[in-house]
């Protein structure tokens, strides 16, 4: 983990996520910045894809954190399962930076992918991440962006 400065699409992403947290009525906190995602969490992606330019966004955390979130994004349906609950909250943080960021809002939203107890990340991938305090709640928010040739 470092305390470097993070970039400004994962700074914008921070303050996405940060959005969707106050909706809620949650607030949102970096605990530090990486460039590495930890085997063992669990959580959703999803791509926003462009011509020029794709990332997936992701939001990893433990089977408890699933939980937790389930507040902050459930519609009336408690108990809802951590992949659906992960992939809403991805999917919310995803079109907030649509939104917030114009270039963005030119990129297609995929739909979300559950991940379980690790992710491969190729070599043609640029990796961004925050830990993050969500509520009472840690996560990792993870940002990949496809290096340019």
């Amino acid at each position: 983990m470092s305390q470097r400065s993070p970039s400004v699409t994962l700074s914008a992403l921070i303050a996405s996520v940060t959005a969707v947290g106050q909706a809620a009525g949650a607030t949102c906190r970096v605990l530090a910045y990486r460039e590495s995602v930890p085997l063992g969490s669990s959580g959703a992606f999803v791509a926003l894809v462009g011509e020029n330019r794709s990332f997936q966004i992701g939001l990893l955390s433990d089977p408890l954190g699933w939980q937790s979130f389930d507040a902050l994004v459930h519609d009336q349906t408690p108990g809802l399962e951590d992949a659906h609950v992960a992939a809403r909250l991805v999917t919310l943080a995803a079109r907030a930076l649509q939104a917030s960021v114009p270039e963005a809002g030119a990129l297609a939203l995929g739909l979300p992918l559950f991940v379980d107890g690790g992710v491969v990340i190729g070599k043609d991938a640029v990796v961004q991440a925050a830990d993050i305090v969500l509520g009472q709640t840690r996560a990792l928010l993870v940002l990949l962006e496809r290096r340019r040739s």
